[in-house]
C-alpha cells in the first residue's frame, strides 16, 4: 500500500501535506509518529476512506469495507454488556455468527457481563480495541491504542495488534508511547514538515540519529 506525492490543503487554506509519500508494509506494524496537529488523524481518515480518496495518489489500499478503524471514541450503547458489545462487532463480519463470552480473551473474561456504561474509560477503550481485532479485514488502523490504558493492559493491547501483523495483515497505528512498542516487525514513519521525513526500523532510526533510545531518536528527527 503506497501513497505517492500527496498534497492536501485544509479548508482554511493551510498546506497540511506537500508531496507526501509513504509505503505501508503488510505483516508489519507501521507506526506513524508526529507531533499533535501535524496531520496524523487526517492521513488516517484518507487511508481508511472516511475522507474521499478517489483520484488521489493512493495505490493498493482496500475499499472501506475491508478496513477496521479504531478511532479515539467508543460509539457503543451503554446498556450492552462487554460480551454483547463484542458480539455486535462480530456481527459486522458474520451476521449469523455467534460469539460466546467464553471466546473472549482472558483479560475480558472477568468483565464479560459488565455493562459498557459501568466500565472505566480505560476498560471501554480496551473492549473497543479487542473488538476491532476480531474483525476480518485487510487493513487495520489504530489511533493511539495505548491512550488511557495502564502499562499492563497496554502491553496486552500491543500483543493483540502484533498477532494481527503476524497473520500478514497490514497495520497502521499512531502513538505517543515508546516503551511498550514491540521490537520486531515494526516500521516507523515520522511525519513532519508536511511530509514523511523518515521511514525504517527503530534500529535504523537510532543509527541515523546516533542516539541510544527510540524516544531520543524521534525527538531528534522531529526537531
Amino acid at each position: 500500500m503506497k501513497i505517492e506525492n500527496f498534497s492536501y490543503q485544509l479548508p482554511d487554506g493551510c498546506q497540511l501535506f506537500d508531496h507526501l509519500s509513504a509505503t505501508f508494509e503488510p505483516g508489519k506494524i507501521n507506526i506513524l509518529l508526529g507531533v499533535n496537529g501535524v496531520g496524523k488523524n487526517t492521513l488516517l481518515d484518507f487511508i481508511a476512506g472516511v475522507s474521499e480518496r478517489h483520484n488521489l495518489p493512493f495505490t493498493n489500499f482496500p475499499l472501506m469495507n475491508q478496513v477496521a478503524y479504531q478511532m479515539q471514541g467508543a460509539p457503543f450503547t451503554g446498556t450492552a454488556t462487554v460480551a454483547e458489545t463484542i458480539q455486535m462487532m462480530v456481527d459486522l463480519d458474520q451476521p449469523d455468527g455467534r460469539f460466546e463470552s467464553e471466546q473472549l480473551p482472558a483479560i475480558l473474561q472477568p468483565i464479560a457481563q459488565t455493562h459498557f456504561r459501568d466500565l472505566s474509560g480505560g476498560q471501554r477503550r480496551l473492549v473497543t480495541l479487542i473488538g476491532v481485532c476480531q474483525l476480518k479485514r485487510e487493513l487495520y488502523l489504530f489511533d493511539e491504542p495505548e491512550s488511557g490504558l495502564d502499562v499492563k493492559v497496554a502491553v496486552k493491547v500491543i500483543d493483540q495488534i502484533s498477532q494481527l501483523a503476524a497473520r500478514g495483515k497490514t497495520i497502521i497505528m499512531t502513538t505517543h508511547q515508546f516503551r511498550n512498542l514491540p521490537t520486531e516487525n515494526v516500521r516507523l514513519l515520522v511525519l513532519a514538515g508536511k511530509g514523511i521525513v523518515f521511514s525504517g526500523t527503530p534500529a535504523e532510526l537510532m543509527a541515523e540519529t546516533q542516539t541510544d533510545s527510540l524516544e531520543a531518536a524521534y525527538l531528534k528527527t522531529d526537531s
